[in-house]
């Protein structure tokens, strides 16, 4: 595709994306950045594209951008030593919660567990997880996010069990 024919075809379908990606998102500046992120990623693509086809993977690429940007504006709760209290008695010392905490991060899946390890042991940042795991910034996102739903899950189970 040339560069005519790429700004032609993303001048008419950037206002669609743009509706796309608001009823996504909800927010028209959010909105926007996800429609810039695929326009860049189609322009670093330009030179294999079929002029038939940008349609199709324009949509594509916006609904995941949008989705991804969705995702980044939902809070997140982190594992701290206050997510980590488990009873109001005073007799539940810093080492049992932090015992609990490490035998929860040991029943998780390998690369949950290691990602964990990795970040809050370590102190490695996510680049850095990225580059060790070998996984997309994308997975590592994904592989946390699950691992603190499951420990989230654990935690709560734990707290129902005691007296």
């Amino acid at each position: 595709m040339t560069t005519e024919e790429f700004k032609r075809d993303i001048l008419q379908l950037q206002p669609r994306l743009q509706r796309i990606a608001e009823k996504i998102i909800g927010d028209a500046d959010t909105a926007e950045d996800a429609v810039q992120e695929t326009v860049i990623s189609l322009w670093e693509q330009h030179e294999t594209l079929k002029s038939e086809d940008m349609e199709r993977l324009s949509l594509t690429i916006v609904k995941r951008r949008s989705i991804n940007q969705l995702r980044k504006l939902q809070p997140t709760v982190p594992i701290d030593a206050e997510s980590l209290m488990l009873t109001e008695t005073s007799d539940d010392s810093l080492e049992e919660r932090y015992q609990l905490a490490r035998r929860l991060v040991e029943q998780l899946p390998q690369r949950q567990r290691d990602a964990i390890l990795m970040k809050y042991e370590e102190g490695m940042s996510n680049p850095d997880i990225e580059k060790a795991t070998g996984m997309s910034s994308t997975h590592l996102y994904a592989t946390l996010s699950r691992a603190y739903k499951s420990l989230r899950n654990a935690i709560e189970h734990h707290k129902n069990e005691l007296p």
